[in-house]
């Protein structure tokens, strides 16, 4: 199943604020971060404004 999401610069911004807090607090909570850390790169690494495949 393939998520795509369209967001300009703005809200590519706050997705990635949002995941990296999320991705910190389960570092504190020392839960596994592998999935959230590919995430979260594969977010960083998206272009915004365009539409980009989240998950495959």
């Amino acid at each position: 199943m393939t998520k795509e999401l369209t967001l300009d610069r703005y809200e590519h911004g706050l997705l990635v604020r949002a995941l990296y807090e999320e991705w910190h607090r389960m570092l504190e909570r020392k839960e596994p971060t592998e999935d959230m850390e590919e995430l979260l790169l594969k977010v960083i690494d998206a272009p915004s404004i365009k539409k980009w495949r989240l998950f495959r």
